[in-house]
């Protein structure tokens, strides 16, 4: 399945100050910006910007756009795309948008998952920043790498393997911002995750039955329930 030509433009959206950007965020603990609030990285606070409410589809950025900066998802989800393919989903506190061509322009579109906020890093305060603090440049290129590789991840494993590890990765992530929570929040459409996995979203929802059947998971209309997260991770690619 494909995605369209990245052609809109965002709407209008609201900014807030920097100084809403401190430890008395919810996702504090989970932001990678700050690494969860290592002291060391605490300075990148001062230039973030939050950007919102944006809606479902809504493009936050576009390929060959300049690139004026990076997001973080506040609240809500995300989703880059490349190639008429989703190549990522963004949970609270994750950091992207951060890869940039030699010509300083945007290598993929990210849209919004439901009604989203974001965090902006704006590139130029960011570049200065850098700059001047080696810890905060040396942590942001891991943050970098780390999005690249996770990009150009595929694979051709069975069907039920890759969505046991999506939801299980999802689990993972998840619980960085709820440590106990067994619901993973699927916004996003059957069609939406196969683009993701490289399968058709009529297989997505079989192999969805399939976990269901064993007893690895429940599912609502809003997500999914982990009711045997072992069991979930033995069908996964890693088992």
């Amino acid at each position: 399945m494909h995605y369209a030509p990245d052609v809109a433009t965002p709407p209008p959206a609201l900014r807030r100050d920097a100084a809403c950007c401190n430890a008395a965020c919810r996702h504090a603990h989970a932001c990678q910006a700050t690494r969860g609030g290592a002291a060391e990285l605490l300075a990148i606070r001062d230039i973030v910007e939050r950007v919102g409410p944006f809606s479902d589809g809504d493009r936050l950025v576009q390929p060959e756009a300049p690139h004026l900066a990076a997001y973080a998802v506040l609240t809500g989800m995300a989703m880059t795309v490349r190639g008429g393919r989703i190549r990522a989903f963004h949970l609270p506190g994750e950091l992207f948008a951060l890869d940039i061509t030699r010509q300083g322009l945007h290598t993929t579109s990210v849209v919004a998952v439901g009604k989203t906020w974001f965090c902006r890093f704006p590139r130029a305060a960011t570049d200065a920043l850098c700059e001047h603090d080696d810890a905060i440049a040396s942590h942001l290129r891991d943050l970098r790498r780390q999005e690249r590789r996770l990009a150009t991840q595929g694979g051709d494993a069975p069907a039920l393997a890759r969505v046991a590890s999506f939801l299980a990765d999802l689990l993972v992530r998840r619980r960085q911002v709820e440590p106990d929570t067994t619901f993973i929040p699927l916004p996003m459409s059957r069609d939406d995750i196969g683009s993701y996995l490289g399968m058709s979203a009529a297989t997505v929802t079989r192999m969805l039955a399939r976990l269901r059947a064993d007893g690895s998971l429940a599912v609502r209309n809003d997500g999914v329930d982990i009711t045997d997260a072992a069991a979930l991770a033995g069908h996964g690619l890693t088992a």
